[in-house]
């Protein structure tokens, strides 16, 4: 059997900062600390040793392809990622024939939620020429975001503007309308995430993620699980404990209407 494209790399980790503010009508938001995760897949398996998190495994801290995707499977990350890798070759034109990068929370003792993970798809110069954002409400549902800019070389994680038309229903203090402006900014040792929601020219809903990026030890995780403990259960929480003040607070209430019928929404580019 011929081996997969895409391995394993390299595993980085960071202590960061989820940050979520809301403007307007009534101004309300948080900011915490979390721990989150890059994977770095290629066409040559890293030496990189890790005792954690465990990849496509059960342990105290994991990661596994069967929480990703646009629809249920079974894959382990090498066969997942070729599959994924491929599928974005044919939505957007591009030749993605370098590393692919995951953003995203890890899971602690079996349980983990991302509100959104981040894939990002390089060529072969190392340039990053989509990036797909893996989106999940409360309710179950998950919808994808596909940014690309077929028209210039540049990379889309040095700082670009992008828009999307808001698809999929996320907040019920939000109706499904409006755009998202999305920026990110990758290195070697960093990263920041931003998504800005706005309904006409009102920015509505500033949120954002960043970290310095270091290679994982099991000390560090220790000290990560004293420091953040169950860090995507706080963010659910803290993202309930908001929604009960903005019903406080007078915001209105937009029932949950059906999903969208297409999986992924795609997006267009703004120099």
């Amino acid at each position: 059997m011929a081996q997969p494209r895409f391995q394993l790399n390299e595993v980085k980790m960071a202590w960061g900062q989820v940050l979520h503010h809301r403007e307007l009508p009534k101004p309300n938001g948080f900011r915490t600390g979390a721990c989150f995760v890059r994977l770095v897949f290629s066409e040559t398996e890293g030496k990189t040793r890790h005792r954690y998190p465990v990849i496509d495994g059960k342990g105290i801290v994991s990661v596994s392809a069967t929480n990703y995707g646009l629809e249920p499977h079974d894959l382990k990350f090498p066969d997942f990622v070729a599959q994924l890798n491929a599928r974005m070759e044919a939505e957007t034109g591009e030749t993605l024939n370098g590393p692919v990068h995951l953003h995203t929370f890890p899971k602690v003792l079996g349980y983990v939620f991302n509100p959104v993970s981040f894939w990002y798809f390089h060529n072969d110069k190392q340039r990053c020429r989509v990036i797909l954002c893996e989106v999940n409400n409360t309710f179950g549902e998950r919808h994808f975001y596909l940014l690309n800019a077929p028209d210039t070389e540049a990379a889309l994680n040095r700082g670009m503007l992008l828009h999307a038309t808001k698809e999929f229903h996320v907040s019920p203090f939000f109706p499904v309308s409006g755009r998202y402006e999305f920026r990110f900014v990758s290195s070697e040792n960093h990263s920041l995430a931003r998504i800005n929601y706005f309904e006409g020219a009102a920015q509505q809903l500033s949120t954002s993620v960043s970290g310095k990026l270091v290679h994982p030890t099991t000390p560090l995780w220790g000290k990560t699980l004293l420091k953040y403990g169950w860090f995507t259960l706080a963010v659910v929480l803290k993202i309930h404990w908001q929604a009960v003040k903005l019903l406080f607070k007078g915001a209105k209430f937009h029932g949950k209407p059906n999903p969208p019928s297409n999986t992924i929404t795609s997006t267009k580019f703004e120099a």
